[in-house]
């Protein structure tokens, strides 16, 4: 019983740390491939140092990783499975939408799921 202990703990704090709508935004960003904290902040609508901040807690629990191409650091998911797992996951909470109507939740599954599309290809 301790492993599932364990790992219930583990999830439980993964979880915490994505559920910030900026960084879920990110998350699904990323998976159209490697971006800079310019572009995701200019793609999202987010200051910089926002993003960097974001960017830093999912890096802390490894949902995301860095490379340096020169002057650049660019960021990536480390498993861009996540970003597929959470647009699934809005079936499940698609219920306490209050403010979004089933077309709107259907509309961003499915450009998020374009994007993941376009990252396969």
């Amino acid at each position: 019983m301790p492993s599932r202990k364990i790992v219930a703990n583990e999830l439980a704090h993964v979880l915490r740390q994505i559920s910030h709508p900026d960084r879920i935004r990110l998350l699904l960003k990323l998976q159209a491939g490697d971006q800079t904290v310019n572009e995701l902040g200019d793609l999202l609508e987010i200051s910089p140092t926002r993003v960097s901040q974001h960017l830093g807690v999912l890096r802390a629990i490894a949902l995301v990783e860095t490379e340096t191409h020169g002057q650049k650091r660019v960021y990536r998911l480390a498993q861009p499975e996540l970003a597929l797992w959470l647009i699934d996951g809005i079936d499940f909470v698609a219920h306490r939408l209050s403010r979004a109507s089933a077309v709107d939740i259907e509309q961003a599954k499915m450009l998020w799921r374009a994007e993941a599309v376009e990252t396969v290809i």
